[in-house]
């Protein structure tokens, strides 16, 4: 009797440590839902508020969104010093994070903000941005390679997410989410997850994967035409509304067929862009390299017209350009700022410092100047009206690649280089190496 019962015994621990194994090592899905309201956005401050050990996507000016490899999380308020416990979190396993994207609510206050998450798995989870609860799920065929890029900070996966788009419908101007997977294309509703349209492409495989979003469409380049096509999409319905090539485009080696395509002046990452610029050929040098004789062909900056027709931008020439309206803001690496009207081509003003160019909004430029200040200039004259000390000490020193400008915050991820192929202690500035801003 005694060995039966030791040999049942000896059963019900093995099941138990089968049972066990199983629960720890089977996909999961774990949601922690907010307990507490998000508080009122507070007054903006030009001041430093922030030093972070992982990057923010910045919503409504209330809340920041986070990403690790396996879990998507937000904290409150956005001014807090340090990272807080976690408001919510959303977590899956064993799939990976590939793409973030945040939709607000409108301005009227009716709806909720969505944060769309994007999973090496194909899965496409949509979550309230206020309470984390799960709003919606889809799925896409995963391309090959989908994995987390985010590294330490998360911020490659929120601030260029590769294939997860925003833009808005030409019909009634509502948000629109574009998700993009192995030869396909989706555009979901992101208060519901309703398909609103889809394409697939199986019989061209890998022919679509440089893509991006405008105001209301949605672009794709067909590398496997010959020459290559620009595909350009109405956002609202997936009806193809034109295709392009640059003049001069034609057959030959795969650097001339394949020619040079880049969209620029972008909302964040690759939605909402609103020019790109192209060249009949993919050997291309920056216009500073060509004003310095390395190389002459520089690219063409085009826009997609209201008939749907694409014009060039007859105005810019520069490296860095930012669109707001009718007003563009461009200059060469390292230069002086020049505005000009779009439809006139009359320059509006020439900054009287130098920096960085890195956004723009309906009141404002913003560049960053070599003292790693954020200086605001004035959109109808150019004028510094305000500047923000980007170091913490006085001693900092550091280089840039990615950044966040939303909702009068600046989101700034210091590096030691920008040589991606260094180790981590090695690649970025600090272990806090994420500072936060206000832009008052």
């Amino acid at each position: 009797m005694r060995r039966v019962l030791t040999g049942l015994f000896a059963v019900v621990v093995v099941s138990a440590m089968g049972i066990t194994s199983y629960r720890t090592l089977k996909p999961a899905e774990t949601v922690s839902s907010a307990k507490k309201p998000v508080p009122t956005p507070e007054p903006i401050k030009s001041i430093q508020y922030a030093e972070l050990s992982s990057a923010p996507l910045i919503i409504e000016g209330r809340l920041r969104v986070y990403t690790e490899q396996r879990r998507v999380f937000a904290d409150t308020p956005v001014t807090a010093l340090r990272e807080m416990t976690p408001h919510w979190a959303y977590r899956r396993w064993p799939a990976e994070v590939v793409s973030v994207v945040a939709v607000e609510k409108p301005a009227s206050g009716v709806g909720m903000s969505v944060v769309v998450t994007k999973w090496s798995d194909g899965e496409i989870v949509a979550l309230d941005a206020e309470k984390g609860d799960i709003v919606w799920q889809a799925r896409i065929e995963p391309a090959d390679g989908e994995t987390f890029k985010g590294r330490r900070t998360g911020a490659k996966t929120l601030y260029e997410p590769e294939d997860l788009f925003v833009t808005a419908s030409s019909i009634d101007k509502q948000p629109i989410v574009i998700a993009t997977g192995k030869d396909a294309v989706h555009a979901f509703d992101p208060t519901d997850g309703r398909v609103k349209w889809q394409h697939s492409f199986p019989n061209e495989p890998g022919c679509r994967t440089d893509d991006w979003t405008g105001t209301d469409t949605y672009f794709v380049k067909d590398t496997c035409s010959k020459p290559a096509t620009l595909e350009i999409y109405d956002a609202a319905t997936g009806v193809m509304l034109n295709t392009w090539r640059p003049p001069g485009a034609s057959i030959g080696p795969p650097n001339v067929t394949n020619w040079y395509l880049e969209p620029t002046s972008c909302q964040i990452g690759r939605s909402g862009c609103a020019v790109f610029k192209a060249a009949p050929t993919g050997d291309v040098v920056s216009f500073a390299d060509a004003a310095s004789g390395v190389g002459t062909i520089t690219p063409t900056y085009w826009s997609l017209g209201a008939d749907h027709l694409i014009r060039p931008e007859s105005v810019v020439d520069k490296d860095t350009i930012v669109i707001v309206g009718d007003t563009v803001a461009q200059q060469v690496t390292g230069g002086y700022i020049w505005a000009y009207s779009r439809t006139t081509g009359k320059r509006l003003w020439m900054s009287e410092v130098a920096g960085a160019l890195i956004g723009g909004d309906q009141r404002n430029f913003y560049i960053i100047n070599n003292q790693y200040q954020l200086l605001v200039l004035n959109l109808e004259t150019g004028a510094v009206t305000s500047s923000t000390e980007l170091r913490i000490r006085p001693e900092d020193k550091f280089v840039y690649s990615e950044h966040h400008l939303h909702a009068g915050y600046l989101v700034v991820e210091r590096l030691q280089t920008t040589k991606e192929s260094e180790i981590d202690d090695k690649y970025y500035f600090s272990m806090n190496t994420v500072v936060l801003v206000g832009i008052g």
